[in-house]
């Protein structure tokens, strides 16, 4: 199951393409997941599957992606190796995209601006929103649905250290 979560993090990370409607989203979202991996950052997703829900953990420090499975902390590559995969997926020429920033909202004493963005694809549909600082550009919070997949992720920049 650890393996689904990340995979749907990678997949629904930002599943925009360069529709003009989408172009703000996608700049602030890709530099707001683009700190995620060059800043130290704990990641705590909850997945709900056909379900079943679940919780998992991922640390971006150092270079190198940790993740929690099963109570157990393991290194899951280089962050380099995950950024290549992340725009492979991210890229579908054939979806359908439609985004808007909704409204500003505190996160955890933090301002945040809440964008969201649907996407239809071959693959099906995939609902979005973001949470990203205003003080600082950094990816808050993350709500997705795709598939009968819900995937909520909240992010944490404070006292990070790689759990080796």
């Amino acid at each position: 199951m650890a393996a689904v979560t990340i995979a749907y993090l990678l997949c629904g990370a930002l599943p925009l393409t360069a529709q003009d409607d989408c172009k703000v989203l996608k700049k602030v979202g890709a530099d707001a997941l683009h700190k995620v991996h060059t800043t130290p950052t704990h990641v705590y997703t909850t997945t709900k599957i056909n379900g079943q829900s679940f919780s998992s953990e991922i640390i971006y420090a150092a270079g190198t992606m940790y993740v929690k499975m099963k109570g157990k902390w393991t290194s899951g590559g280089s962050i380099e190796d995950t950024e290549e995969t992340e725009q492979q997926l991210q890229h579908d020429a054939h979806s359908k995209d439609t985004c808007r920033q909704l409204k500003d909202e505190s996160i955890n004493g933090e301002l945040a601006s809440v964008y969201s963005s649907h996407s239809e694809t071959p693959k099906g549909t995939v609902d979005l929103q973001l949470w990203i600082s205003k003080a600082n550009g950094t990816l808050l919070r993350q709500d997705m649905s795709s598939n009968g997949a819900i995937i909520s992720s909240r992010y944490e920049y404070s006292n990070v250290k790689p759990p080796l």
